[in-house]
């Protein structure tokens, strides 16, 4: 019963939040009228509620076991058969639940932030694609029905982060207006901003692609539970298996943002807050991870977590993610604006999730829930996902209403702000801790959790990936203090007044998702495997590290500004000049390559379309002068030819006797 009406919910999650949201793009793009389009945006909501009830009745209802429905897509006898395929489990249960809730809570906040907006029709056009592309891949159990999910995903990015394309706001721009590098801009706007999404994100996704093809190939489907990886491992050999799954994961790399692929996800908060706060809560930023979560569960289920290929892979992918998660951190530390200090840390998370899941291979350490068995890395890795939606979520719809109240996208704020946003400062605190990994709320233990997996391999991969881990953690809760106490204690007076933009609708919204995340406190008691989730967290060392982050988390309350860390922050605030390395370097050297392929594209031009062509007529022409059809003329060339030849004779009887 459960796999037959599957596919029928997976349609409502998907198609009716767009069918919902189509009437208002097709008003908008016909009148443009604002006015009258307007209520046309509770339809689009709408369509996002129903979702959200259907991603509640999957997690409900269906039982707590693995549930695949699969049919027949596009079949070649006796070569290929690629299936529709769904499934519900651990990671799709509730990856869904949260995507889907997550979509419409702040879509109801988008009602009111973006009520003056001058392009609403394709605001919730995308926005509600951009919410069931992220569904769609969550339920999907097979790789090329997950890849359709993800374009969709990458299309709607590239459409909300460059949703305000006139570039006549400065409030939506990313770095500080003037600011230039090496003679190009550090500062990036909407229009701009878009384009390196698509463009960062279809670098990775061009590999993944070719990568996926040889999964099917080799591993002989493209359903996660049934891939073949022991033949695909054996027949590629190590060093094959590591280049097919290296080039699989150059897709969640560059849309989860991991280093050097981070600086789409900064500038992409040119984008509406409403956009930001669901890309880089449970959408988009995620997929990435989700997709190796799931990559990660399917090599384990086949066993083949062990082959050398993949252990080399992961590896790399623990460096990786923690030297992201570390610089994302510090990143975050050191910037000024709202929304980019959100960017970074959502960066540094990211990059916490990933080298935690690769942790997997190294490890023996599974648990069981109800009928589920997971690695304990994926599990604490998609706990913290969790986690990080709900508190990032919160934190930047509280960035939109500021943005909103004080009219700037730089952090500014007293006690006086706080006072009269109540709700925005309560949330921001709730947010702050929970994410913060300070005892006793949820983030401790998740953090307590990853301090014991890591440190359990360090001996395996190197002391450096528990280094890492540590440096981020005190950053982190730095970061997350500094940014509450320059939005609401000691960033400086405001003078606009909460009245002249409203914000309650927005305030309740934030609210709201700040008082989950509080509560998932509750989620490490509850999953009943206190092995991994409860018992680190009462060792002494890690104990004592919670409080040094609550020592951190208060110094950095009360002093959020160090001066002298402000030469690093100009280092900071211009990404790490990745931009410009990019915009100057790669493009000059795109600009040589383009200049070398014209003058070699001129030079074959020239030879084939000139000097071919002009040899053959004056070869032509010596033809027909010959070809004259007079016998005395012939006469003289065979007399001519014949006196050449006795020359040629003579020379030779000289020279060889």
């Amino acid at each position: 019963m459960y796999e037959s009406i599957l596919p029928t919910l997976i349609a409502l999650m998907t198609l009716i939040p767009i069918l919902l949201a189509s009437p208002i793009s097709i008003y908008w793009s016909i009148e443009q009228d604002n006015r009258k389009a307007r209520p046309l945006e509770y339809l689009a909501v709408t369509g996002l509620g129903i979702a959200a009830l259907v991603s509640t009745y999957i997690a409900v209802a269906y039982p707590m076991r693995t549930i695949i429905y699969s049919y027949p897509w596009i079949s070649v006898p006796s070569v290929f058969t690629i299936y529709v395929s769904f499934i519900v489990d651990f990671l799709s249960r509730y990856m869904g639940l949260l995507t889907a809730w997550l979509a419409f809570i702040i879509g109801v906040y988008s009602l009111e932030y973006m009520a003056n907006d001058y392009r609403l029709g394709w605001f919730w056009f995308f926005y509600n694609t951009f919410a069931a592309s992220m569904l769609l891949l969550v339920y999907s159990n097979n790789l090329l029905l997950m890849f359709i999910g993800w374009e969709g995903l990458g299309l709607s990015s590239w459409a909300l982060i460059g949703n305000w394309f006139r570039d006549d706001d400065e409030t939506s721009f990313v770095g500080k207006l003037g600011d230039t590098v090496l003679g190009k801009p550090a500062w990036t706007t909407p229009s701009y901003a878009a384009y390196r999404a698509i463009v960062t994100i279809r670098f990775g996704d061009m590999p993944m692609l070719g990568a996926l093809a040889a999964i099917g190939i080799f591993g002989g489907s493209l359903d996660f539970n049934t891939i073949n990886w022991s033949h695909l491992t054996s027949v590629l050999g190590t060093v094959g298996t590591a280049i097919v799954l290296i080039a699989f994961l150059l897709g969640p790399f560059t849309k989860s943002a991991q280093f050097p692929f981070n600086d789409w996800l900064l500038t992409a908060m040119t984008g509406p807050t409403s956009v930001s706060a669901l890309l880089h809560s449970a959408t988009m930023v995620a997929a990435g991870v989700y997709v190796f979560m799931r990559l990660t569960l399917s090599l384990y289920g086949a066993g083949a977590l062990a082959s050398t290929g993949v252990l080399v892979t992961y590896l790399v992918v623990i460096y990786v993610g923690l030297l992201t998660a570390l610089l994302g951190s510090l990143f975050a530390l050191a910037i000024d604006e709202r929304k980019v200090i959100l960017a970074g840390s959502t960066m540094a998370s990211l990059g916490l999730m990933m080298g935690i899941t690769a942790v997997t291979p190294y490890l023996n350490s599974v648990v069981t829930i109800g009928e589920y068995v997971l690695p304990a890395a994926v599990l604490v890795a998609f706990l913290y996902l969790i986690i990080h939606a709900l508190s990032k979520a919160t934190l930047f719809l509280v960035s939109g209403h500021l943005i909103h109240e004080t009219g700037t996208r730089f952090n500014v704020g007293d006690l006086e702000l706080a006072k009269r946003m109540k709700l925005a400062f309560y949330s921001t605190i709730a947010a702050a801790i929970t994410l913060g990994g300070v005892p006793p709320l949820a983030g401790y233990w998740v953090h307590a959790a990853m301090d014991d997996l890591v440190s359990s391999i360090s001996q395996t991969v190197g002391w450096g990936s528990y280094a890492l881990l540590i440096l981020t953690s005190i950053a982190y809760v730095a970061f997350l203090a500094r940014f509450t106490s320059l939005n609401f204690i000691k960033g400086g007076s405001v003078k606009h007044s909460e009245a002249e933009h409203g914000g309650l609708i927005m305030a309740t919204s934030y609210a709201l998702t700040a008082t989950v995340a509080l509560a998932t406190v509750a989620i490490p008691f509850t999953l009943h495997v206190p092995s991994v989730l409860i018992e680190p967290g009462y060792d002494v060392y890690v104990v004592s590290i919670g409080v040094f982050l609550w020592v951190i988390f208060v110094i950095a309350l009360m002093k959020p500004r160090a001066q002298s860390l402000s030469g690093l922050t100009t280092i900071f605030e211009r990404r790490y000049y990745l931009q410009a390395f990019m915009d100057v370097v790669l493009a000059g050297f795109g600009k040589v390559l383009i200049e070398f392929a014209y003058l070699i594209s001129h030079g074959i031009d020239v030879l084939f379309n000139t000097l071919i062509p002009s040899l053959f007529t004056s070869f032509s022409r010596v033809i027909r002068r010959v070809q004259v059809g007079l016998l005395n003329q012939y006469i003289k060339y065979i007399y001519l030819a014949t006196v050449v030849m006795l020359i040629i004779v003579l020379i030779l009887v000289m020279v060889y006797g």
